[in-house]
């Protein structure tokens, strides 16, 4: 079973900087006469533009399905609360994916947290396999009417106590889905798993 403390756990999106003003076009023809003091200025060349990916749009929703291909991966989501102690829950189905809530929603900026179990007592549960998962690797999320992909950009482990709880749970500018599991062994005094794995994303098309 996945608890893990989040203190700095934060659901709002980061403000952002708006746009600088255009320059004024100062290449205008003079309106005035010119005569033989006037002093001849050329013109300076106009900059050349600088293409950007456009913005991401910014249509939240709650998605009720998940599908990690590469490692066969066909689960529901459903929503879970912070816990009393601080800590986030986890669906008591083993085949289930549990989605931080209240919180981001995939298509909004921040940190979208899911979680789910390893295993069980009968055998492997729903994230047993995300360990395989590689840089470039696709994570989809969805429901009747929405889809988003993301893209893998590292699976990193952690002893439970060493998380980063603010690179995981806390505010980005960026669309970024987080995915959080169990690993290592099983501690029967402490009822849960000696390690944190953690597999970051970022969502495809933002750059």
């Amino acid at each position: 079973m996945l608890l893990t403390s989040i203190a700095f756990y934060g659901c709002g999106c980061a403000a952002t900087t708006p746009a600088p003003a255009p320059k004024e076009n100062l290449h205008t023809k003079s309106q005035t006469n010119t005569t033989e003091n006037d002093i001849t200025v050329e013109p300076t060349k106009e900059p050349i533009p600088v293409h950007s990916a456009p913005p991401l749009p910014e249509k939240p929703f709650m998605p009720t399905r998940l599908s990690i291909p590469v490692i066969e991966v066909a689960a529901e989501i459903e929503p879970v609360s912070v816990l009393p102690s601080g800590q986030m829950g986890v669906p008591e189905s083993t085949d289930l994916v549990g989605i931080s809530y209240p919180g981001v929603l995939p298509g909004s900026k921040g940190n979208v947290v899911l979680d789910g179990h390893v295993d069980s007592y009968t055998g492997p549960a729903v994230f047993f396999k995300l360990k395989k998962l590689k840089p470039g690797d696709s994570i989809i999320v969805s429901n009747n009417t929405h889809r988003l992909t993301y893209t893998v950009e590292s699976v990193e482990i952690y002893p439970t106590e060493q998380a980063p709880l603010e690179r995981i749970f806390g505010d980005t500018a960026e669309h970024r889905l987080t995915l959080i599991t169990c690993t290592g062994k099983y501690s029967r005094k402490k009822k849960e798993h000696e390690k944190r794995l953690v597999v970051f994303t970022k969502q495809k098309g933002e750059l």
